[in-house]
């Protein structure tokens, strides 16, 4: 399954988008969406799922909740928009009973990909608004019932 991951879009969806995303069969959108418009254009291109960010406001506070959990193949996702450290927000997800694979999320506007314990945290970086001289990044998700590959894309 190819799955496309975005984050921190502040309301503007690049139009390399469209093509990097071209055949992914599910787009995760870590939050910061910045309005209902670019949930509209992304489910164009696939069905979405998504969370809120803290620049987030009605109506897209009241429509998506601040985490998702859902499965993909084998592997049990969270999808939320702040992870103050991998460590941190592994033991939240130990006091709150959620045993999960991958956690995607964004916030920070970097492209990044780590593993603490036996978690993949991945953040697509930043689809309007890049920090630290980065380029603007999303990612694509390769997900089989073996595996886990993730693919930043940059431009």
């Amino acid at each position: 399954m190819k799955v496309g991951l975005i984050s921190d879009t502040h309301g503007y969806l690049a139009p390399e988008v469209f093509t990097i995303f071209e055949g992914v069969e599910l787009i995760l959108h870590a939050g910061d969406i910045g309005n209902e418009q670019i949930i509209a254009e992304l489910s164009a291109i696939a069905p979405v799922k998504a969370v809120y960010g803290n620049s987030d406001r009605f109506p897209l506070v009241s429509r998506y909740k601040r985490m998702n959990f859902f499965r993909l193949q084998k592997f049990y996702v969270c999808l939320t928009h702040i992870v103050s450290s991998p460590k941190t927000f592994a033991f939240q997800l130990f006091k709150m009973d959620k045993n999960v694979d991958v956690v995607i999320f964004g916030h920070t506007h970097r492209a990044e990909q780590a593993r603490f314990k036996d978690i993949l945290f991945v953040n697509p970086g930043s689809a309007s608004q890049p920090r630290y001289g980065k380029a603007k990044s999303v990612a694509i998700m390769d997900v089989s019932n073996e595996n886990i590959k993730v693919d930043f894309k940059y431009f």
